[in-house]
């Protein structure tokens, strides 16, 4: 026995070695294999943003780091790095390469006033593309001198929503689902239940995408000194199909290759230039730290409303009662900022943040909504009892109604695969939400009343934060989807603006000269994300996947099949879902 114990303990320690060694072996090449983020004089920003742009830094699932394992910089950090690098004295210019930029056009129109804020230092901004879709031509408009391909286009076509419709499908296969929706242009299930979109549901859509058609025109023809109907024509005709009518419409200024345009940046710098990527410059620049009493929080809310779980990217209670557990007991934090870019999701959740943003302004702190590409719906839940709203013109918004879906397998699994079911149970509704019992007419007016209940508490809530009656509320509700702007006219929201002038309204609600911002949740990478950024760093060129979960069709798949599996646990505040064209 004391042989075993001798030989068990040798095992143990010898194990324990090992993996000592092996910490310090990937330590050591992770260490080894981190770039050298010191930037040198003669630096030029190489901007791409040809990966995900979540509102907070790495704030995105583990696993959407795509093929390089760098940070995912957020939206209000690039505002920032591009006010940083227009003081810089080591950085010369800005070389802008926004391509198939994926993002919505709203975060689009942020990166694109931080570059105009940029310029305002006197540095060049050059840019360039082998193909410019509408979200990533909307930042590159912002250059001074635009180059093109010469075997190039710029995509400009208009805004468009593919929505699949499984009607059909249903019958085919014996798979349908039992709905229940609460709101005229709640139209978020119509995919389940019917084969082409419904009339309400293609006037809403097709109203804020004509204002997403607008602003783009409008932003063009400003940024690039043209007339605004030769834009919204090139736009509507779809005209501008090869580099030569870029050139024809004074899209771009030059037809070059990359190589020729890089010699030319040498030039004008005088030098050997430094290019230095948008991560580099944030490895090199963190923020910095500033000791001030006074202190505003920024509460990041972005993703799905989720029923549960700690996954970043999404709005879990498990992640943010945490965040409001630390603010209440914070008594130097007087306001609070509240960055909305959510779809919506679980009515539940919902509910249970705007409870805790109600329990923050009971604290007597003042609250500031500020929208970024979504606040629908349950995204709208959560901020609706803030002091006030602020939006972006191109944001969606409203949505305020609630469905629910349950799958009926019954005929599926009875027909098509031979499996019968039978029942026992001691309580009349126990298969109420079985996807292999039918259910009866007074279930489904059961089911259907709960989705009314929600809706109706969904108004109340919008009701008392607006200071709208209920009615008023219904007028504007019905889940109807509207953009920022016509939300302006709706009471929906209060005013026009961005996250950094709701950010300076808090500081005027707590008569703030100088402060100091508090960004939540607080992201921590684990140890093995921190080891792939520094060791893989080197490589990551070399690393190209052939599908990337970043791919815009892929991320709206994705979607479509976490709605169905969302949608069937319980009762939803959710925008509608499709394939939006950038």
């Amino acid at each position: 026995m004391r042989q075993f114990l001798k030989y068990t303990l040798a095992t143990i320690v010898g194990v324990l070695i090992v993996l000592g060694l092996l910490f310090f072996f990937f330590a050591g090449l992770a260490a080894s294999g981190a770039p050298d983020t010191t930037i040198k004089s003669s630096s030029v920003l190489h901007l791409k943003f040809d990966n995900v742009i979540p509102e907070l830094t790495d704030n995105i699932p583990s696993g959407q780091f795509g093929a390089s394992p760098s940070s995912a910089v957020g939206l209000n950090d690039i505002t920032r790095l591009l006010a940083t690098a227009a003081e810089d004295s080591k950085i010369e210019g800005i070389l802008l390469q926004s391509e198939a930029v994926p993002a919505n056009p709203t975060t689009a129109y942020s990166i694109a006033r931080s570059i105009e804020a940029f310029k305002e230092s006197g540095k060049f901004v050059t840019g360039y593309g082998n193909y410019f879709s509408q979200s990533g031509y909307i930042i590159a408009a912002m250059a001074d001198t635009l180059h093109l391909n010469p075997n190039g286009v710029v995509d400009m076509r208009g805004y468009g929503m593919t929505i699949p419709y499984y009607e059909d499908f249903s019958q085919k296969t014996g798979v349908d689902f039992d709905v229940y929706h609460a709101g005229r242009y709640k139209s978020a299930i119509e995919p389940y239940y019917r084969a082409k979109a419904s009339d309400d549901n293609r006037y809403q859509t097709h109203a804020y995408l004509q204002d997403y058609h607008d602003a783009l025109a409008d932003h063009v023809a400003s940024k690039r000194n043209l007339d605004a109907e030769l834009v919204d024509q090139v736009i509507t005709e779809g005209l501008s199909n090869n580099a030569d009518d870029a050139m024809q419409y004074n899209l771009v200024d030059h037809l070059s290759y990359f190589d020729d345009l890089k010699d030319k940046i040498k030039e004008h710098v005088g030098s050997d230039v430094n290019y230095v990527t948008l991560e580099e410059y944030h490895l090199d620049r963190p923020k910095p730290s500033v000791s001030n009493n006074n202190k505003i929080a920024v509460i990041y809310a972005e993703g799905e409303v989720a029923g549960g779980g700690d996954q970043r990217g999404a709005i879990s209670m498990d992640i943010y009662d945490e965040v409001f557990d630390r603010l209440e007991k914070n008594d130097k934090v007087k306001s609070v900022v509240l960055r909305v870019n959510s779809p919506g999701g679980s009515s539940f959740t919902s509910d249970r943040f705007w409870k805790r943003v109600k329990d923050l302004k009971a604290q007597g702190k003042y609250v500031v909504a500020s929208f970024g590409d979504y606040a629908a719906s349950g995204g709208y839940y959560v901020a609706a009892a803030a002091d006030k709203i602020v939006t972006e013109p191109t944001t969606l918004t409203g949505s305020i109604g609630v469905f629910s879906m349950i799958p009926d397998l019954k005929e599926l699994s009875e027909e098509e695969l031979g499996v019968y079911w039978d029942t026992i149970s001691t309580g009349k509704r126990t298969f109420l939400y079985s996807s292999f019992v039918s259910r009866s007419a007074a279930d489904n007016v059961l089911l259907k009343a709960e989705t009314e209940r929600i809706y109706e508490q969904f108004k109340e809530v919008v009701a008392d934060g607006r200071e709208m009656t209920v009615d008023a509320v219904h007028q504007v509700a019905q889940g109807r989807v509207w953009s920022g702007v016509d939300a302006m006219e709706t009471g929906l929201v209060d005013t026009l603006g961005s996250l950094q002038d709701a950010i300076a309204m808090a500081a005027e609600a707590a008569s703030y000269d100088d402060y100091k911002v508090l960004e939540y949740p607080i992201i921590e990478k684990t140890f093995f994300e921190k080891f792939v950024e520094g060791f893989a760093s080197n490589f990551a060129a070399d690393l190209q996947p052939q599908y990337k979960l970043d791919n815009p069709i892929v991320q709206q798949l994705m979607k479509q099949v976490h709605l169905i599996d969302e949608a069937c646990k319980s009762p939803q505040a959710r925008l509608p879902l499709g394939m939006l064209t950038y």
